[in-house]
């Protein structure tokens, strides 16, 4: 054979070869199943772990009512830098269209109402001479965009520039390719941007300064107002630093520009900024680091320069991606279905980009542990009433030192400010939906013993959870503690008005439900402390949502619903009769009756007695789950009253009819698409809905119990601890599209005839291993017989605060 031909035939099957390899990878994706050796927190232990963050996707949940942040910011980080578009929906800044009307330092995700943050944003124009701009419109349209985890880079058409964006802790680097200008490329440093809709406490620009400016540094500080969650004031620094020098700089103030000038100083209703005028004619290329502080315009500067010490953009972009990598991570999944692990990854991702990490940057205290070392610090918790269900819950199992630090800085504003927050953004309290829902967070972090280094003291911790039950917060209701706290212990309920004239936020019926459940949390604390009398107090008083019980109330077949009650005792049954139960949300947030006549998760026996038994318990859930859209009055998954609902055929000895109902939702309303969750993220909180979803269990919020679902993954490890290393693992056998239904249950090679389990039958490391069939099992989950005479923590279906009442 001619050697030419030989080499021909070579090179062709070695190019096949190489296709070949290629293909089978998704694209901008490295291989699932390639293993490296990463340190986690620093810990010297190295455990194998996926490399995994090529999976998640940013741009999930950017569309329609989603709102989540997209771009480049760290696991629980400061700084969250990216690009806002000023049009409706712009929560987290980004929308799918409109022209970009900045690129701003701090943003929120996932959230509703009023926007918070948008703020310190710094832009790059192109002045030429023939096409000069305004400094009150230098906005462009976008030429494409593109996200990554810790990594943007999109185009500005109307200045042909493109920007890439990525960050650290408390830094926003930005890198500007210019087109080929003389002294005509400027970047615009702009303190008045903030995302604002006028809303409820309208977000607005209070004040700022630029305290110095030179031809390769910004330094100012900006102070805005209001936002969704309170109209208190706060103070961002920035210290935005440039690698190459300008050749001019200047101030300007509303429509006047100042050249040559070092500071100037804005009021309300004032535009304020600085600009940096470069030439691009050699290098096209600039680099900006963008400190953050709330504490001074130094410490700002400081941090960019001890968090990004040179200019290498790229080194900071990898940075980002090990710190998501090294989070991801401790989560890991196994399973030939891309777009499932596309989605759960994408979904875990979302649960951390808040709360943020303020540790270091509290401008109202510091407070040192008995070592001398900072107390943990967050911010954002935006809100609790969104994530204490599953987000919180998720982080005990994957980020459990981080949830005891969460736990921590709780303990510590209520010590600082008075009371543990709901919400908390720009360093004020606010708002509260519901109940004190701190009070859930802190008890399961006690109940599931994580805190293993003994940083909370657990007296002032209890002291933080009675302060929330037994005083009442007044006027400072809707911001902190329990609204109307004084009627709910007098009447044991809080009361609807007459006239049903009541602020929508102030929602008496689903409050007096939701101080029953976080009653009953503080019940669980008080018992484990050995404070028996509390315990009966707090148990029995986390009985009152049976006062809004109505049990003459019918309605689609169905008996019995929570619905307003008068002071005098009487129920509003005009209201309740009929359409509104599952139309009108008067005295509920963000549901209606027919959705929070279910939301009792902490003694649904009770609720199944109330019912009417099991028979009516079953119809009622068929009634609920009907719509198929899941996003009606009856079930509606977009919104976290309705998170638990999936589970409660647990509860009946039928935990496939759960398997089934979350395996449609899981399918039908959430992808990997923008549009790919059913509803607002709230900071996390349908992401970990979904993620807990697909790895099989879901936890009973407030206590430390998990339900057995239906895993969507052949094999999932939880890393529980790096030091010393121990892992939960939940291994599925003959998982296939089919054969989604539990079949039999071992935990640690144990028999496990339950439905649930506890936190400690896993927190020393454990393996579940599920056998999965086609039809359900007549054995696994079923109650028989003999189930009310067994030992509680032996029963099928998980326990509930009426199986403790007489003990």
């Amino acid at each position: 054979m001619d050697k030419r031909i030989k080499i021909f035939i070579l090179s062709f099957f070695l190019s096949i070869l190489f296709l070949i390899i290629v293909y089978s990878i998704p694209a901008g994706r490295t291989p699932l199943f390639t293993s490296q050796e990463v340190n986690l927190d620093g810990i010297d232990e190295r455990i194998d772990r996926v490399n995994v963050t090529g999976f998640a996707d940013p741009l999930i949940g950017t569309a329609k009512d989603g709102h989540v942040f997209p771009g480049p910011c760290l696991p629980f980080g400061v700084v969250k830098v990216g690009f806002d578009t000023g049009e409706q929906n712009s929560n987290a800044g980004y929308t799918v269209n409109g022209r970009i009307t900045g690129i701003s330092h701090l943003h929120v995700s996932g959230t509703g109402g009023e926007p918070k943050y948008g703020v310190i944003s710094q832009f790059p124009v192109v002045d030429w001479p023939q096409n000069k701009i305004s400094i009150n419109d230098y906005f462009s349209e976008r030429s494409f965009e593109h996200f990554e985890v810790g990594y943007s880079k999109f185009g500005l058409k109307r200045y042909n520039i493109t920007v890439e964006l990525t960050a650290s802790h408390r830094v926003g680097l930005h890198r500007y390719t210019f087109p080929s200008a003389e002294n005509y490329a400027k970047v615009i440093l702009d303190l008045s941007h903030i995302l604002s809709f006028g809303w409820g406490y309208i977000a607005t620009f209070e004040e700022g300064a630029i305290i110095s400016l030179s031809l390769n540094q910004i330094k100012g500080a900006g102070q805005y107002r209001g936002g969704w969650n309170s109209n208190g004031p706060y103070k961002v620094y920035f210290c935005s630093q440039f690698n190459v020098n300008a050749t001019k700089q200047a101030t300007w103030w509303n429509n006047r520009i100042d050249e040559d000038t070092t500071s100037c100083v804005g009021t309300s209703g004032d535009k304020i900024g600085a600009i940096l005028t470069f030439d691009t004619i050699k290098n096209p290329i600039i680099i900006s680091r963008v400190g953050i502080s709330f504490i001074s315009a130094d410490q700002a500067c400081d941090n960019a320069e001890s968090e990004i010490p040179d200019w290498n953009f790229d080194i900071v972009k990898q940075k980002a991606v090990d710190a998501w990598d090294n989070e991801l991570g401790k989560i890991r999944v196994e399973s030939d279905d891309k777009i499932l692990t596309k989605t759960f990854y994408s979904s875990l991702y979302r649960t951390m980009i808040i709360p943020s990490d303020r540790t270091g940057e509290n401008p109202l205290w510091k407070s040192f542990d008995n070592n001398g070392k900072l107390v943990p610090y967050y911010e954002d918790f935006y809100t609790l009433w969104d994530t204490f269900r599953t987000t919180n819950p998720l982080f005990t199992l994957f980020q459990s030192q981080r949830a005891v630090d969460i736990a921590r800085s709780l303990i510590d504003i209520y010590e600082n400010v008075g009371y543990m927050p709901d919400g908390r953004s720009g360093s004020w309290n606010g708002i509260t939906q519901g109940g004190s829902n701190a009070d859930m967070v802190i008890a399961e972090t006690y109940l599931k013993e994580i805190d293993i280094n003994g940083k909370i003291d657990w007296n002032i911790a209890y002291e933080a959870l009675l302060k929330d039950a037994e005083i009442d917060p007044w006027d400072e209701g809707l911001f902190q503690g329990r609204l109307y706290l004084t009627d709910y212990k007098k009447y044991g309920y809080i009361p609807s008005p007459y006239d049903r004239r009541i602020g929508y936020i102030n929602s008496p019926s689903s409050r007096t439900l939701e101080y029953s459940a976080n009653d009953y949390s503080i019940s669980l604390v008080a018992k484990g402390l050995g404070k028996i009398d509390d315990y009966i107090k707090y148990k029995n008083r986390a009985a009152s949502w049976e006062n809004i019980w109505c049990s003459n109330i019918t309605y689609d077949g169905v008996e019995g619903f929570i619905i307003p009650r008068f002071r005098n005792g009487s129920f509003d049954t005009e209201w309740a009769s009929g359409y509104n139960l599952v139309n009108d949300i008067y005295s509920f947030y963000e549901g209606t009756s027919w959705d929070y006549s279910l939301d009792v998760p902490f003694d649904v026996k009770r609720l199944i007695q109330l019912s009417g038994g099991p028979e009516r318990f079953e119809d009622r859930l068929d009634k609920t789950f009907a719509d198929k859209s899941f996003l009606g009055g009856y079930y509606n998954i977009g919104n976290e009253p309705s998170f638990f609902h999936t589970c409660l055929y647990h509860f009946i000895g039928k935990q496939y009819k759960s398997v089934d109902v979350i395996r449609t939702i899981m399918k039908t309303k959430f992808g990997i698409g923008q549009d790919g969750i059913p509803g607002n993220d709230d900071s996390g909180a349908m992401g970990s809905w979904y993620a807990f979803n697909a790895i099989g269990i879901f936890p009973l919020a407030g206590t430390d119990i998990y339900l057995i679902n239906s895993p969507c993954f052949n094999k999932v490890t939880i890393y529980l601890s790096t030091s010393p290393l121990k892992s939960f693992t939940i291994i599925t056998h003959n998982l296939t599209d089919i054969n989604i239904y539990v079949q039999n249950v071992k935990i640690n090679k144990k028999e496990w005839e339950k439905t649930w389990f506890r936190h400690q039958d896993i927190s020393e490391g454990a393996v579940m291993e599920l056998q999965m069939g086609s039809e359900p099992s007549k054995i696994w989950g079923v109650i028989g017989d003999g189930e009310d005479n067994r030992e509680i923590e032996d029963r099928v279906v998980p326990p509930s605060m009426s199986d403790y009442m007489n003990k």
